[in-house]
């Protein structure tokens, strides 16, 4: 039966060019608010000579760290998160356009030695884990939870996955020297590893962060919020992860972010559209810059359009009124055809005539506006785009303070 349903050669793919263009969804969606920096770092990282053989060492021992960390640090795979943080996540997916992740949930005894959420993956997008503290996740303030599971998808949209999985797989380590070896010379070489690791990876894991805490912001729309999520995820920071900047560097970055256009979008449009609101791809974020003056100009022209319509049914009247009273004058001498236009609002004589109002000015055919202009809302949203930054410019400035230029 199964046979006759699912075709492999017919629906596989079909299958694949929808993973194709959700992926393609997910690298637009993350443009219009990550961090350009760290952007094109990564696409470096997976397509220079040098670092995609060093990140496909990730995928070769993925599936030796999830056997370990099925082992002793994460529970069995039946323990589902509450229906509650699984709906947040769908919204905060659909948000930021990010992709699907699998969620896992640590073992109480392991947790102390993970921070509360850690986005895990392999390179290319091809696996995504969110490793969740259920407890500590759960206790977290709503906004602050917002900001934590944004932050991780965030992380995860712009292909940071494989870099906190090779800081976990050189934490867990192999050992480098023989089995006769002692105790002390797995650990030596276990350490230089580790420090091999972050070593060559600094330079992407010191920009990340950056991209993730934006995308934090964009799903709480509250700077404050953002910012008591910065200060407990820079409180718990674990010694296997990459050491973060300066949490002042990531204030002032945040606060930065948060005078951009997309959050000015984000603060006015999703008054009205409330969870309903999600990034755009980039055309559409460029074309709402100039949406205010739009609605502005359909507005008038809705306003000159309703002014003619008026005139032309006053005049409409006056036409029909005199038509009747030539009619009922000339009685039965009336032609038949003159009698049909009289009947139909116009007099009998030329389309130029019949198409002129009572100024004798000629109304022009307009067809009405597609949709209801908010003068209001277009107002608004006009006043935020004025006073906004771009993108651009937040990327500039955090790029002196990083000192990269």
């Amino acid at each position: 039966m199964l046979a006759a349903v699912v075709h492999i050669a017919a629906d596989l793919p079909q299958f694949i060019q929808r993973r194709e263009l959700a992926a393609y969804e997910q690298r637009l969606a993350r443009t219009a608010y990550a961090y350009g920096v760290d952007l094109r770092r990564a696409q470096w990282l997976s397509g220079s000579t040098v670092g995609d053989p060093l990140m496909r060492t990730v995928d070769r021992r993925w599936s030796q760290l999830v056997a370990g960390l099925d082992e002793d640090t994460l529970r069995p795979q039946r323990k589902a998160p509450p229906t509650a943080l699984l709906e947040e996540l769908a919204r905060l997916i659909y948000v930021l356009r990010a992709p699907l992740p699998t969620l896992r949930i640590l073992r109480p005894e392991a947790a102390a030695q993970w921070p509360t959420l850690t986005p895990l993956g392999t390179t290319k997008g091809s696996i995504h884990w969110l490793v969740l503290d259920l407890e500590r996740v759960m206790a977290l303030p709503a906004d602050e939870r917002t900001f934590m599971l944004a932050s991780g998808l965030g992380h995860l949209q712009c292909d940071h996955g494989c870099i906190f999985a090779a800081y976990l797989m050189a934490h867990r380590g192999t050992p480098t020297t023989s089995g006769a070896a002692s105790g002390a010379g797995k650990r030596e070489g276990a350490a230089i590893t580790t420090r091999l690791v972050r070593g060559l990876l600094r330079p992407w894991a010191k920009v990340a962060v950056f991209s993730a805490d934006r995308a934090g912001l964009v799903a709480t729309g509250s700077l404050p919020a953002a910012l008591r999520a910065v200060e407990r995820q820079d409180s718990e920071h674990v010694s296997w992860l990459p050491r973060w900047p300066a949490r002042s560097l990531r204030v002032r970055a945040l606060e930065d972010f948060d005078r951009s256009s997309l959050m000015a979008r984000r603060r006015v449009l999703s008054v009205d559209d409330g969870v309903g609101w999600a990034i755009a791809p980039p055309g559409r974020e460029e074309e709402l810059d100039s949406l205010s003056r739009k609605l502005a100009a359909a507005f008038d022209g809705a306003i000159k359009l309703g002014g003619r319509l008026a005139m032309r049914i006053e005049g409409y009247e006056h036409r029909r009124r005199a038509a009747a009273g030539a009619d009922e004058a000339a009685g039965a001498d009336a032609a038949p055809d003159e009698r049909a236009a009289a009947d139909e609002g116009a007099s009998p004589g030329t389309e130029a005539e019949r198409g002129r109002g009572e100024d004798g000015a000629a109304a022009p055919s307009e067809a009405p506006p597609e949709a209801v202009v908010d003068p209001e809302r277009a107002s608004r949203l006009e006043q935020a785009l004025r006073e906004a930054w771009t993108l651009a410019r937040c990327d500039e400035r955090l790029t002196r303070s990083l000192g990269l230029l």
